[in-house]
């Protein structure tokens, strides 16, 4: 959505809100939302069947993905591939860069997301006369932020990193990191 020149901002979180509040009255919760990424979770009802021995239990729930597809497909949301970005209701995925392990009771960064923040910040640390500007260390910070919400012990080192941010009086100006 665009509102004069510039993007509104926010608009995705008000059509994420009423896309969840449809689904919600056909039935299909509980739904976590981060931005425009969801997340659908089921509750299994009652077991159908149990074997004598081993029992093995065969659930049924109130919705399947078919269902979301029904409800949102004629309102013209759309949705990534399953293959590219998604998944089909199991016990393990990935979301906002953390994997997620529900039978395990288990959440880690992604393989990508570490790569990717251990690349960026050992390029820094490997070069000390590298100068930065405050997009990076933004960029950087925000990516620890983020980390830290499954490793909150590693907020008590972000405050020297949050004043070192805070040093830049413009976008262009350059820092020494170390």
């Amino acid at each position: 959505m665009i509102e004069g020149l510039a993007t509104a901002g926010g608009i995705q979180g008000n059509i994420a809100d009423a896309m969840i509040a449809i689904l919600k009255s056909h039935n299909i919760e509980p739904i976590v939302k981060w931005v425009d990424n969801f997340i659908f979770f089921r509750i299994p009802l009652l077991p159908l069947s149990c074997s004598p021995t081993p029992c093995s239990l065969t659930h049924s729930f109130k919705f399947d993905l078919q269902d979301i597809l029904n409800v949102t497909s004629p309102l013209g949301i759309p949705w990534n591939p399953i293959s590219h970005k998604g998944h089909d209701f199991q016990s393990s995925f990935s979301y906002i860069s953390f994997d997620w392990d529900i039978s395990l009771c288990m959440v880690s960064l992604s393989s990508e997301e570490y790569c990717c923040l251990l690349s960026i910040v050992s390029s820094i640390l490997s070069y000390p006369c590298t100068q930065v500007n405050h997009k990076l260390v933004a960029l950087i910070h925000g990516s620890l932020q983020h980390v830290t919400l499954v490793y909150p012990h590693g907020h008590h080192h972000l405050p020297s990193l949050s004043s070192f941010q805070s040093k830049f009086p413009n976008y262009f100006v350059l820092h020494h990191m170390l």
